[in-house]
């Protein structure tokens, strides 16, 4: 009888210790080590890689045929949504896309906290506050030749090229040059901001990568919400209505594709 009861406490101390071991592994979360996260951009023409030669013609909406020679564009203030649907503020995120350097399709953002993100914000531009701050370095480098004047502000969309549309008395070869800037209400604000859902986890755990990657169509600069013709305005250079208007149709320029999550 004695062994008996011996084996019912000995089962009585296991079930408790099993139990207590399984609301442990319950209340167990998990712990992500701080990592890079890699912004990823690929420049298209109705998804066709952009070709910068000026080999290449493409057509817009308004029937134009164009080229293109230059394309760059900055990307700042980027916000990553966290599972619990706050932001991570990435500090200091100014990035240059430039099509003509390689190193410069992607941005890499160090130190982003671990855990699991859903989506990302961003500004396709440079805020007011940088715009008036003096010389800078990096990214925002005068020498990166993507500034006007203190006055004037920093150039968020570079697009240039030739289009028969756009020839005239004026201007034989048919060049077009769209330089879009402005960060003041009174002339035209163009910074404009991107926001997208991931449709699945991001997790940034120490060294496992973690890209996100998007596309940029610039056929979708000539419209949506308006129509834009390389006949009638083939030169902008200044804050102003036309300005405006190109802003507002290249916030669908940008379109997020998928993530690289691997381990």
């Amino acid at each position: 009888m004695k062994n008996y009861k011996s084996i019912l406490v000995i089962l009585s101390i296991g079930i408790t210790s099993c139990s207590s071991c399984k609301k442990d592994d319950d209340n167990a979360t998990t712990t992500y080590q701080p990592g890079s996260v890699t912004l990823e951009y690929e420049n298209v023409v109705n998804g066709i890689h952009v070709d910068i030669s000026g080999g290449t013609n493409y057509k817009n909406a308004a029937g134009d045929s164009f080229n293109i020679t230059l394309l760059k564009y900055y990307i700042s203030n980027v916000e990553l949504l966290k599972s619990d649907g706050s932001y991570y503020k990435v500090p200091e995120s100014y990035y240059l896309i430039n099509e003509a350097n390689v190193s410069m399709h992607k941005a890499v953002m160090s130190d982003v906290p671990g855990g699991v993100y859903t989506g990302i914000r961003y500004m396709v531009g440079v805020d007011s506050t940088r715009n008036v701050s003096g010389a800078q370095t990096g990214a925002l480098d005068v020498g990166n030749l993507m500034f006007w004047t203190w006055n004037s502000g920093y150039i968020f969309f570079k697009l240039e090229g030739t289009s028969p549309s756009a020839i005239s008395g004026t201007n034989p070869t048919g060049d077009y040059t769209y330089h879009i800037g402005g960060f003041k209400q009174s002339t035209g604000a163009n910074m404009r901001t991107i926001t997208a859902a991931f449709g699945e986890n991001l997790t940034v755990d120490g060294s496992r990568e973690a890209e996100i990657h998007t596309t940029v169509d610039i056929q979708e600069l000539f419209k949506n919400p308006v129509d834009i013709s390389l006949a009638v305005d083939n030169d902008v250079m200044s804050p102003g209505p036309v300005a405006t208007k190109i802003a507002n149709n290249y916030v669908d320029m940008f379109q997020f594709e998928h993530i690289h999550n691997a381990k």
